[in-house]
């Protein structure tokens, strides 16, 4: 079975008082949905931005990205990177979390405000590691 990355960005809809437990729901109903679908990855929340990477086979990834589409809470959903997968790059998250950040805010931002594919790839890329860095247990204190 081949495997998909897909790293997406989107605007939050969400109401800055009700983000906390809006954001909890989503992330508890990807960690009860992901698994019988065979996904996994990882979430940053920004208190402005989504940023998402989902890993799995391509028609799992397609059918979540639609319905993130249509999800009211989700705005302006751009995907800035999507390539095939050797092995998961986080295996053992049906989906990680990591809440708002300044600093990965200013980096969701570069991101979507860059236009030249090249910085966009270096700013995805980067944006993954980040990611398995914060799911790394061995980086944890």
């Amino acid at each position: 079975m081949a495997l998909t990355s897909v790293l997406y960005i989107s605007r939050s809809t969400i109401p800055a008082a009700e983000a906390e437990r809006v954001v909890g729901r989503i992330v508890a109903t990807a960690v009860a949905c992901n698994p019988p679908v065979g996904l996994t990855g990882a979430l940053l929340f920004t208190g402005t931005h989504f940023a998402q990477v989902l890993e799995g086979t391509a028609d799992a990834i397609d059918d979540l990205l639609a319905n993130i589409r249509k999800d009211p809470r989700h705005d302006q959903m751009l995907v800035v990177d999507r390539s095939a997968l050797a092995e998961r790059r986080f295996a053992d998250w049906s989906m990680a979390y990591f809440g708002p950040s300044q600093f990965v805010a200013r980096h969701v931002t570069r991101l979507l405000n860059d236009p030249s594919p090249a910085e966009q790839a270096r700013a995805a890329d980067w944006l993954t590691d980040l990611m398995r860095e914060f799911t790394d247990p061995s980086h944890v204190h």
